[in-house]
């Protein structure tokens, strides 16, 4: 069950990546870069920044964001802030 909870926050967070981006889904696979794979710039990023906190109601520091440059480093991320508000 842990493993179906995984898949849909995985899923979640690319379906959002997607839509800041204006781009399908399919496209947005774990190992795609940012800026190189989906072109990315940092407005882009700014986009995914501030729709994953609305998502996740969590604040994510510019330099957070800045820093990941592959979306499984983004849903990691997100993954590790996501467990650390439920455990507070």
């Amino acid at each position: 069950m842990g493993n179906d909870k995984s898949f849909l926050l995985d899923d979640r967070i690319k379906i959002i990546i997607a839509g800041a981006l204006c781009v399908e889904k399919d496209k947005v696979k774990n190992d795609a870069l940012l800026d190189k794979d989906l072109g990315t710039d940092y407005l882009d990023k700014a986009v995914i920044q501030m729709n994953l906190e609305d998502a996740f109601n969590i604040v994510v520091p510019d330099k957070d964001i800045a820093d990941k440059n592959k979306v499984s480093e983004i849903i990691d991320y997100i993954k590790q802030r996501t467990d650390a508000s439920v455990s507070r």
